[in-house]
């Protein structure tokens, strides 16, 4: 049987696949790389997670900025241990991980005023969403790899996952 386009997929279901791809993000996964193993193409992740994140215009840059820097902050502290314990290979990774920082602190900087509590408001966001998800997992509506039950046993696609035609 084909996938169900999203439009016609059960909103439980819509709801595990975003907090899926969310939980992916936090992981520190790319969109590509969420896209190949949900099917769908990584224009359609972007839209999930910024749909995810209650954005919509201009505002979608500055918290995908800011889930982009929190996927930076473990990459940061490892390169500059490499740095500190006499690595020199890991001097490249760290100026680079600093370059990408940087690239996504010009459009937090571009995109206004951003109070004390706003990244606090982001993180709270997404653990509560990687905490659903655990719940999912934990009450068996979920697999081991995050998609319904019944896909995870079958070990492919079913009606419950969205498949982008357009990507």
């Amino acid at each position: 049987m084909p996938p169900l386009p999203s439009s016609t997929r059960p909103p439980r279901d819509r709801d595990l696949r975003r907090l899926r791809i969310v939980a992916d993000v936090q992981a520190g996964w790319s969109y590509a790389a969420i896209g190949r193993r949900e099917g769908i193409s990584r224009e359609r992740v972007r839209q999930i997670v910024a749909q995810a994140l209650g954005e919509e215009g201009a505002g979608t840059k500055l918290d995908h900025a800011r889930v982009q820097m929190a996927r930076l902050e473990p990459a940061l502290r490892l390169a500059a241990q490499a740095v500190a314990d006499g690595d020199l290979a890991g001097i490249d990774r760290l100026i680079r991980v600093l370059d990408r920082l940087d690239k996504y602190s010009a459009v937090e900087d571009a995109g206004g005023a951003y109070d004390e509590n706003a990244r606090e408001r982001l993180l709270t966001k997404l653990n509560t969403m990687a905490e659903r998800m655990r719940a999912a997992r934990e009450r068996g509506t979920v697999g081991p790899d995050g998609r319904p039950a019944a896909a995870s046993e079958a070990g492919g696609l079913d009606e419950a996952d969205d498949v982008d035609l357009a990507g």
